[in-house]
């Protein structure tokens, strides 16, 4: 699966839950109700994680991809379960695609840090391990951006300061799906598929993913807020097909950005992300190409 089969996806499934009410081949949630429009056909739908477990996929088959051993990627491809815990200095938290470190022993351990201390709880893996592990998160914001847009710059920089504090070397990813303009809600209601006219203010969320990419060597002490590199991937639904932008040429052609403006898209798209998060974690281990490659 690639990106492009990933977006499209995402479309056919959203589409088919807005106009038929059809989700999971039911047109009825979980306790048997049938939904009332395509707006509570929608929401059942982002609920149920089938949507954003497209990407997930699309980022385990990326490895695979690039020679990662099936064996070691966590959830395994096509599950969504289980996912490895990773204790930070704050929180325990579960990672949505993990690969692990092959050949270094786990070792549980009574949590003395942070104020999780006195807790009771346990670290199943250790220090060593964990730093070890690459950690690659998958979410998507879907509608209502504008308001949303501040929980989610807060909860990205939240979580990665959670685990490079406790662990400086340990290299995570971001991949983010956002799309040029939103689902129409109130045509939901009548199951119709349009969209607002409103566009996402595309350069805004350019603008902060590029700023919390490319964490290397020189920034393990102070830019631990960093992702080693996010992938910002941002779909135009409008069409018979979804469109994945992957560079900034392409959004100003179309209009979506400004002209004269000066990041670019192609440093912090999917296009390479797995490649580029594989180059830094084996400058970081160099001696660990055994422990996480599959040759």
């Amino acid at each position: 699966m690639n990106i492009e089969q990933a977006a499209n996806n995402i479309k056919k499934d959203l589409e088919l839950a807005i106009t038929d009410q059809i989700v999971n081949g039911s047109k009825a949630d979980s306790k048997g109700r049938p939904f009332l429009n395509g707006v509570s056909a929608k929401q059942s739908l982002i609920r149920s994680s089938k949507l954003i477990n497209y990407v997930h996929e699309f980022v385990k088959h990326e490895l695979i991809r690039n020679d990662i051993e099936e064996s070691l990627i966590f959830p395994p491809l096509g599950f969504s379960k289980p996912e490895i815990k990773l204790t930070g200095m704050f929180k325990q938290k579960d990672q949505d695609v993990c690969v692990k470190p092959n050949g270094i022993s786990a070792e549980r351990t009574l949590i003395e840090w942070g104020p999780m201390i006195n807790s009771g709880l346990y670290c199943n893996y250790g220090g060593n391990y964990a730093e070890r592990v690459l950690s690659i998160n998958v979410r998507s914001q879907l509608s209502s951006l504008e308001k949303n847009s501040d929980t989610l710059f807060e909860r990205m920089f939240a979580e990665a300061l959670n685990l490079h504090e406790l662990y400086p070397k340990i290299v995570m990813g971001e991949v983010y799906v956002i799309p040029v303009y939103e689902y129409d809600d109130q045509a939901m209601v009548r199951n119709k598929v349009e969209f607002k006219s409103r566009k996402t203010n595309l350069e805004k969320y350019i603008n902060f993913f590029y700023y919390l990419s490319g964490r290397n060597e020189a920034d393990l002490k102070e830019d631990k807020q960093k992702y080693e590199r996010c992938a910002l991937v941002i779909i135009d639904f409008r069409g018979d097909t979804a469109r994945v932008y992957k560079n900034t040429a392409e959004l100003k052609a179309e209009g979506l950005v400004r002209s004269d403006f000066g990041i670019e898209l192609a440093e912090i798209s999917a296009e390479n992300f797995i490649e580029d998060l594989l180059d830094i974690y084996n400058t970081r281990f160099p001696k660990s190409n055994e422990e996480i490659y599959d040759n």
